[in-house]
């Protein structure tokens, strides 16, 4: 599982928003980066990588009955999607801050948090993906 530690994902270069914006809802429900920012923003690092994707999904789904060690094993089965691909950090402006022991939380690229970190020397740099390629 990919998970990173001490590591700060800038918003990405193509990202339209200079400032952290709120994901809209989509047909009335909320998508899943958006149910991410609201864990994120409540509970700065205490998430880790997999807790994070395990909690969306439990509020993201109906119940199944599924206890949280069955959506674990669920999610451990296949490959966790990486947060430099989370909409957050691609469309909406949200960097993604990973402590040393690998807990998340997120800031608007306008804040002064934000700029903090993007300039800390002693935490890996790396941006989102991009979400157009380059056609040169």
């Amino acid at each position: 599982m990919m998970s990173f530690r001490n590591t700060f994902i800038r918003i990405a270069t193509d990202c339209p928003e200079t400032e952290g914006i709120e994901p809209p809802s989509r047909g009335g429900k909320k998508p899943v980066h958006a149910i991410h920012l609201d864990l994120l923003r409540k509970n700065p690092y205490f998430f880790t990588h997999e807790e994070l994707i395990a909690a969306g999904e439990r509020l993201r789904e109906p119940p199944t009955g599924e206890s949280k060690k069955e959506i674990l094993a669920r999610l451990r089965s296949k490959p966790l999607p990486c947060l430099r691909t989370s909409a957050l950090a691609k469309r909406y402006g949200w960097g993604i801050h990973f402590d040393p022991e690998g807990k998340i939380a997120a800031y608007s690229a306008g804040s002064a948090e934000y700029k903090k970190l993007v300039s800390d020397p002693t935490i890996d740099q790396t941006p989102a993906m991009r979400s157009k390629r380059d056609r040169g």
